[in-house]
């Protein structure tokens, strides 16, 4: 039987760790969700703050890690 051809280990682990940054930004997300409901302050001021921080600097790394693994993938 034919096996499909296998992708490179660097596309492989983009794959992860977007799923990984998608999941935990949901989860994020949800919490901020129910500390708003629970109107729990000082735990939306922490997660706000946490997200203007980090939020740009992951979104950029995790963008460079896909594109730099797409563009090996392709020249492969």
């Amino acid at each position: 039987m034919h096996r499909p051809k296998q992708h490179g280990w660097l596309l492989r682990v983009a794959s992860k760790v977007l799923k990984t940054f998608l999941l935990s930004l949901f989860g994020l997300l949800v919490s901020l969700l129910l500390a708003g409901i629970l109107e729990w302050l000082p735990l939306i001021n922490l997660l706000l703050n946490l997200l203007e921080q980090s939020l740009p600097k992951a979104i950029a790394l995790v963008l460079c890690l896909v594109g730099v693994a797409v563009v090996l993938e392709s020249l492969r």
